[in-house]
């Protein structure tokens, strides 16, 4: 368990720069090559890739410094990712013991899983606040292409970002054997 602030400041830096370049990488390039209504969400990747493998009892307020970050790029808003990502982050925390990266296939579908159970979230927040399901239809069809990108891409993101935060494939989310 990661409870020593040193241990998390430095990662967190170089984590928030790694959401920088590929927000930029989504706002500035993709609409140039012709992929205007696609963004893919990378920050749903960081913050679930912090909710399956990181142990430490300032996770709320890494995923707050994350969704605020990404705030910057999007005009969803910070505060929805972050409820979204708390909540997500609590379902782990129950089935923690159950979840295996033994492959490059269960880090996809564990990945998949916990993006729709995301989008669910989402939708419902969203409902909450503008009565109407119309958005919700839209951001539907565009959420499932993008959430399939983030699943095929999460082993590689994950193991950039296990050097990253230090976690060792063979310890279990955070701690080292």
């Amino acid at each position: 368990m990661k409870t020593n602030l040193n241990d998390i400041i430095i990662p967190l830096l170089k984590t928030l720069l790694l959401l920088f370049v590929l927000e930029i990488m989504t706002t500035a390039v993709f609409p140039n090559i012709g992929l205007i209504n696609y963004r893919i969400p990378f920050n749903i990747l960081l913050v679930l890739f912090l909710g399956l493998r990181l142990e430490t009892p300032y996770l709320a307020i890494i995923i707050l410094i994350v969704q605020y970050c990404h705030g910057f790029f999007s005009v969803e808003g910070w505060e929805m990712g972050t409820v979204t990502g708390i909540i997500i982050c609590i379902v782990v925390s129950y089935v923690r013991e159950m979840i295996h990266f033994s492959s490059w296939t269960m880090t996809i579908l564990i990945t998949q899983v916990f993006q729709l159970l995301w989008f669910f979230l989402q939708s419902i927040l969203i409902y909450i606040q503008m009565g109407s399901l119309n958005y919700i239809f839209e951001k539907g069809w565009r959420f499932l292409p993008q959430s399939i990108i983030i699943a095929l891409l999460s082993p590689i993101f994950f193991a950039l970002l296990n050097r990253i935060w230090n976690i060792d494939d063979r310890g279990m989310l955070g701690d080292k054997v």
